[in-house]
Formats: structure tokens, sequence, C-alpha cells
């Protein structure tokens, strides 16, 4: 461990050494907590970032909640400090571990769809209501994110760990979810993009809601805030590989092998979701996503909820020819539907995906406009 005294001995010192995590306090003379953190992030991006700090005023804690992955409040005992810079020690990416890091450790946002900017100037309107911030987050990758990130953190005031976006949505209210929307998204227009890596990302996307949707009945009452959650989730790594890859000159997207430097975009997006504290049963059916699953009898879980909606969706329209082929997976498929959690809903899981796949695509419609 290093102490120094300010914002600016603590860059001179990561120039000259590598360090793992930086711990920080918000209010410091001179450069800020908020600002070394930010600087961090672009010249470090491989150093995970704690905030340690006391109450400060909501506009900076939104500006804080952009530059760091982790907060904790003062006073913080020691056995919670090291809880979590012993968290952030670990790289969930085993074969890509200081690149997987480098990559998601760069990410303060994620970035939104051009086709979403218009959702999100409407959820920055003066006169934007509850109903509109639940909608707008609950089909937002970025804003889902962001909003769990903060929710698990005890900085911005704790809520249980299994809440549904909707709830916390609710729990924080509209003006301050306007201002994580208004701080972490980059909103740059439809010019700005790739064709290619939009259409794709559009697909990613599409695929993600109507999962959403599915889990929503898939998973049990328990594990389905979670779930949701996940399924949202899925693909943010490809979205942050792909939206941001353009930022850095060297940087190599290659969507045959779904990689970005030689990196999984999944090991990516795990990696940035452990980064930002998400529960570990969400982080978890994220990584395990394309993992074929085998759940006790007792119930699905998380994970397999997800992966069977999953391939559900893989036959719809809503399907992402980026996340596999279907072939080899109708046995699954098969084992999954006949579990007993399945097998107790009269419901006709086919027809509900078809119906799923065309909300997501509904909605889509409804946000060009």
């Amino acid at each position: 461990m290093a102490f120094v005294s300010d914002g600016a001995e603590a860059l001179e010192l990561l120039a000259r050494e590598p360090h793992d995590v930086v711990v920080s306090d918000m209010r410091m003379p001179g450069m800020d907590g908020a600002e070394l953190l930010t600087a961090v992030s672009r010249r470090h991006p491989e150093v995970a970032r704690v905030v340690l700090s006391g109450h400060i005023e909501p506009a900076a804690a939104i500006q804080v909640a952009v530059a760091g992955h982790r907060f904790l409040t003062k006073p913080s005992d020691a056995d919670s400090l090291i809880a979590v810079i012993e968290q952030l020690l670990v790289r969930t990416s085993g074969a890509h571990r200081s690149e997987a890091r480098r990559i998601a450790g760069a990410v303060r946002a994620v970035p939104t769809l051009p086709e979403h900017t218009d959702g999100i100037v409407g959820l920055l309107a003066p006169d934007a209501n509850l109903a509109y911030a639940v909608q707008m987050a609950m089909h937002d990758v970025g804003l889902t994110a962001k909003l769990l990130q903060l929710s698990n953190s005890r900085f911005f005031g704790a809520r249980p760990r299994n809440s549904s976006v909707e709830s916390i949505v609710n729990a924080m209210g509209v003006p301050m979810v306007q201002a994580v929307a208004g701080a972490g998204h980059a909103l740059r227009p439809a010019s700005a993009w790739d064709p290619a890596i939009e259409q794709h990302l559009h697909m990613a996307w599409r695929h993600a809601v109507a999962t959403a949707c599915l889990v929503d009945f898939v998973a049990s009452p328990a594990n389905r805030p979670h779930a949701q959650a996940a399924a949202l989730l899925q693909d943010v790594g490809r979205l942050v590989c792909l939206a941001t890859a353009g930022e850095e000159r060297e940087s190599a997207v290659d969507l045959a092998s779904e990689t970005r430097d030689g990196v999984p975009f999944r090991d990516v997006g795990v990696e940035l979701l452990h980064l930002w504290g998400l529960p570990a049963p969400i982080v978890t059916a994220v990584a395990q996503r394309d993992l074929e699953q085998s759940p006790e009898p007792s119930g699905l879980g998380v994970a397999a909820a997800v992966r069977t909606a999953h391939l559900l969706i893989q036959r719809t329209e809503s399907a992402c020819s980026a996340a596999g082929s279907q072939a080899g997976r109708d046995d699954e498929l098969a084992r999954l539907l006949a579990h007993p959690q399945l097998r107790a809903q009269d419901v006709d899981w086919r027809r509900a995906a078809d119906e799923a796949s065309h909300q997501a695509g509904s909605w889509r419609r409804r946000g060009r406009h």
C-alpha cells in the first residue's frame, strides 16, 4: 500500500509504479475525488477506483458515480474497506485478466444507442414522471447497469440486494434517475455510429429486452429481479466493446470472433459488472448465458432461468445471430422446459417467446418516434 496527500501526488505515483486499486476521498484541496478518478480512468483504466467519503451534494455524488467503481461512506470500518479491496483484486477472466480489466476499467458509463436518444432526452425533461423513468430504465442497458451499481452501495442509500429495476427507480425518485441519466449517457448523433456496428448492437439489444420480458414468467418470484437484470445486461460487454472501440486508435474489434483486442466481449462485460459491484447472481448469469445448464429439481435458479429464456428467444424474430447457433441446443431446451418449475405452469413457452419478441420489437419502433 502507498499513501499520498493529494490527487496530483496520486497521479504521479501511478505514473511511476503499477497499482491495482486507488481509494480516494471526495473532498480534497485542489483536485477533488471526481477529478482524480476521472483522470485515473483515462490514464490508468486497469486500476480499480473506490470512493471513501462522507455526505456530499447530490450533483457531486453523481459525478463520483460515473468516475468510481465502488463507494464507501465515512466512517467505514477497516474490515469493510479490506473486503472491497480484496474483491477488486479478483479478475473474473482467467485467460485475459489484464486486458479484460483494462477495457472494462475504462468504461465510466454505457453509451446510449441512437434510437434511445429521444427517450433519454424525454427522461431529462422537467415534466418526466415516475412511470416514464421506470420504462426507460427497464429498456436501456446503460441506465439499468448504473442504477444497479448505485443501489448496491450504502453511499447512495442501501436497498435490498434483490431489488428489481422498477423498485430501485421508485426508491430513488425521478430527480436522482435524471441525474444519473444526464451524467452517464453519451448521446452521440446517429452519424457518429458505424452502420454495421449499430445494426449488430440493435440486434443484441432487442434480444436482451425480449429475454427480459420472457424471463419474467420463467423465473421464480424470488429470482425474478436478478433474472430480469441479467437478461437486460447479458450483452453489456458487446455494447461497450463495440460502442467505445473507436475511441481508442489502436483498438481492434473482430465481429466474427466477438472479441476486442483478443478479449471476448462476454469477458469484458462480466469484468465490468464485477467492478461495479453488481450482485453475484446477476454477474454469474451473464457469465453463464452461453453455457449448458443442469438445474436442480428444486428450482431453476437465476442462471438457468436466463439461459432458458435466451434459448427460447433464439427461436424468434429477436434472435441474436452473434449469440451462437441454435443447432445442438434442442435437447437442452427440452430438458429445461421439462423442469418441474416450468411444467407446473400452464404456459405455451414458444408462444410466450413470440409475444416477448413482439413486445421488444414494438418498443423499438416506438422508441424511434
